[in-house]
């Protein structure tokens, strides 16, 4: 059975603070949020509103001054191998092969044998497409195969939740799409807890479960849209989404977002 706070953020506060200015700069206002376990999340708003930071400090990699996060009921404190991230870098070691690549990720796993560590190695390399190009090495792939592998590995590691920072906001629009369709396969088959950062609207809309709408720094939640509510996932997984809806909720969401650029516009 599923947990309906399988995440849980409870009044996370953070602040930055610049000795050059001696100013202090609010980027997270008291803000709580859950997510459900397998449920697929995306984070929206403007830009430098502090989605990026919020992720962040979900993932480990920055503390935050006050509140705390849970997962599955435990207190998270810094990063570990629950939590598995991908950038819009592609990460990906070019010394070694796409597939000893993605193997990487099941190096700290204690749980599986060494056959099964090969096992899953082939196993999401072939989910990602990538079986013919085991023995390439990453310099020698394009940026599209690389952020797969980098996908890949992230899965192949293991973890309770999946961390996505704008992935796909570096590729061409060909190789963005099938990655954006390949994502929806991977979760329809693996139930993965995943947070993404995007500022894409279309791209939030296609993939997500609920969309989280942030304000203007420091960030608050503006909204939450329940996506599959509008439009059901099977229908955009299968393209037969009616386009009427969608390009309504596309509309609705960007209203809100611009009326909190206004708002940056105003202070300035």
């Amino acid at each position: 059975m599923s947990m309906d706070n399988f995440i849980e953020v409870i009044d996370i506060t953070k602040t930055y603070w610049s000795e050059d200015s001696n100013t202090e700069t609010k980027v997270v206002l008291p803000l709580s949020l859950t997510i459900k376990e397998g449920e697929i999340v995306m984070f929206l708003g403007p830009s430098g509103c502090g989605k990026t930071t919020l992720m962040r400090i979900i993932g480990g990699l920055e503390k935050q001054d006050q509140g705390s996060i849970t997962l599955a009921g435990d207190l998270l404190a810094g990063p570990d191998r629950r939590r598995g991230m991908v950038f819009q870098s592609y990460s990906s070691f070019p010394w070694l092969s796409v597939r000893d690549n993605i193997k990487f990720g099941t190096r700290y796993r204690k749980d599986i044998s060494a056959t099964e560590k090969e096992e899953i190695t082939d196993h999401y390399m072939n989910m990602v497409g990538l079986s013919t190009y085991g023995n390439f090495y990453t310099n020698r792939i394009s940026g599209g195969m690389r952020q797969r592998v980098a996908i890949a590995r992230t899965l192949a590691s293991s973890p309770d939740i999946l961390l996505m920072d704008e992935p796909f906001g570096a590729l061409d629009a060909q190789t963005r799409e099938h990655l954006q369709f390949q994502l929806m396969e991977i979760n329809k088959s693996e139930k993965k807890t995943t947070i993404f950062v995007t500022h894409d609207v279309e791209e939030a809309i296609l993939l997500a479960d609920r969309v989280v709408i942030f304000s203007a720094r420091p960030a608050r939640v503006v909204q939450e849209i329940d996506v599959n509510a509008v439009i059901p996932v099977d229908d955009r997984r299968d393209r037969t989404a009616d386009m009427q809806k969608f390009f309504s909720l596309r509309n609705e969401i960007l209203q809100i977002i611009r009326a909190e650029y206004q708002k940056t516009m105003e202070v300035t």
